[in-house]
């Protein structure tokens, strides 16, 4: 398995360099935190906070394309990640 976050399917260089940003340097701690946790601290910090980048973090995760995803897959990580803002933004 890759340990490099480049190495990742869906992972490319903007994406690793903004996931090290927020402390995930590498796949281990990304399956530890979690595709919408990882994302979530991206996007409180003004990265990556369209939805692309966070159906790659999933389908990272996965180990799969964020195309292979399902649909049902897709909608529930995007509701969840609504969510998650939600609640976030009630709290501020």
């Amino acid at each position: 398995m890759a340990d490099r976050l480049e190495d990742v399917v869906n992972i490319g260089p903007a994406l690793a360099h903004d996931l090290r940003a927020v402390g995930v340097a590498d796949v281990d701690q990304l399956r530890d935190v979690g595709a919408t946790e990882a994302w979530l601290r991206m996007n409180a910090v003004g990265s990556q906070d369209c939805l692309c980048s966070l159906l790659a973090l999933e389908g990272a995760v996965r180990g799969v394309g964020w195309m292979q995803l399902s649909p049902d897959d897709r909608d529930a990580v995007a509701a969840a990640a609504r969510e998650a803002l939600a609640a976030t933004s009630a709290t501020a």
